[in-house]
């Protein structure tokens, strides 16, 4: 019997998460009516927030302020913070914290928790001529970076995300390569725990896609390279536009499901998923883009998803404001809650209701 219980629990357990899927794609979001956002916003058990991206690095100390004003209207508690290693530590052993200095003392001061996602590499710690978003050619440099940023951030950061989207070739310097990132991974890990043992190490955030790129293969990859040990949640970011949480755009609902199911398979069944991008674009030009109305919907219909699937760790909307005014790029156009000329959009009423 010690041996079947296990497996009992984990098939109710999965049997759950399936009704919540079926819910998902069958019949959509209760409470939530065609083309409008839902009325009651739901709140994951680990809360929400909001991923702020590379144009957050730039704003001034006013325009930071206004967009965190803008956030503690809502109910997150999270922002994400992106820690550019490349800009910080230009010269190995010279850091300029002022950047994260000023993007973490200021969320701390808006009552946020900080997810600290570590995403680039310097010139000189990896090859001639790639890219930045390219890993360090020996992981022990990335290891000494993580020992500095804990020593010194580890009194208002807790939670440490290495790098972002690696499932795409544009996010690991043009190739995708899952053992290369676990080997990172597993290196960082073990540098994190030793610096901050209390610490949550987060795997990066997994785009959406299909086939050898998607987010199920690569969690495979990276289980068949040893990965298990060495990350305390996952991640992915289940973008459902343009169509919306019933359309299943390339199977990234099914996939976060895949995803646990697979964790549950590896022995990681007590680990939890972290959504750390979700959101929609409001490109009017752009075929992914939306109207304010869904994107709205798509957020509160994703926040609803995570409060009642069961497996989601904290849940971040990409972004807080548009980063351009463009009708066809979509990039530009992903705040939920300003556009670039700080125009307050939908879904800000509909979060801070």
């Amino acid at each position: 019997m010690k041996h079947v219980m296990p497996r009992v629990v984990h098939r109710l357990r999965f049997f759950s998460i399936v009704l919540v899927v079926i819910a998902v794609l069958g019949v959509g979001m209760v409470g939530a009516e065609p083309g409008r956002a839902s009325a009651e916003v739901s709140i994951p058990a680990d809360g929400y927030g909001f991923a702020g991206g590379s144009d957050m690095l730039w704003l001034s100390q006013a325009d930071l302020n206004r967009e965190l004003d803008g956030v503690t209207k809502t109910k997150a508690s999270w922002l994400r913070v992106v820690i550019d290693w490349n800009t910080i530590e230009p010269t190995r052993g010279t850091y300029n914290w002022s950047t994260p200095d000023r993007l973490i003392n200021s969320a701390r001061a808006h009552g946020l928790k900080v997810l600290a996602t570590v995403v680039s590499s310097p010139a000189w710690s990896r090859p001639a001529g790639s890219f930045f978003t390219a890993p360090p050619t020996d992981n022990g440099d990335l290891s000494t970076f993580l020992r500095a940023l804990i020593a010194r951030y580890k009194a208002n950061v807790s939670n440490y995300q290495i790098w972002n989207e690696v499932n795409l070739p544009l996010f690991f310097g043009g190739s995708v390569d899952a053992a290369r990132y676990t080997s990172l991974l597993k290196s960082a890990y073990t540098a994190v725990k030793a610096a901050q043992p209390g610490a949550t190490v987060i795997s990066a955030g997994l785009a959406r896609s299909v086939g050898p790129y998607s987010p199920l293969s690569y969690y495979t990859a990276m289980y068949n390279n040893g990965v298990q040990g060495y990350f305390d949640a996952a991640a992915m970011h289940p973008y459902v536009f343009p169509g919306g949480i019933t359309t299943n755009p390339e199977n990234v609902i099914s996939d976060t499901v895949g995803l646990r199911n697979l964790m549950i398979a590896r022995g990681d069944g007590a680990k939890k998923i972290w959504f750390t991008e979700i959101g929609a674009p409001t490109a009017a030009d752009s075929p992914d883009g939306v109207s304010q109305v869904e994107q709205a919907k798509q957020i509160t219909d994703m926040l609803w998803y995570a409060a009642n699937c069961g497996f989601a760790g904290p849940t971040l909307i990409y972004t807080i404001r548009d980063s351009g005014t463009s009708t066809t790029d979509r990039e530009q156009n992903f705040g939920a809650l300003f556009t670039n000329d700080w125009t307050p959009k939908y879904a800000a009423s509909v979060l801070a209701g």
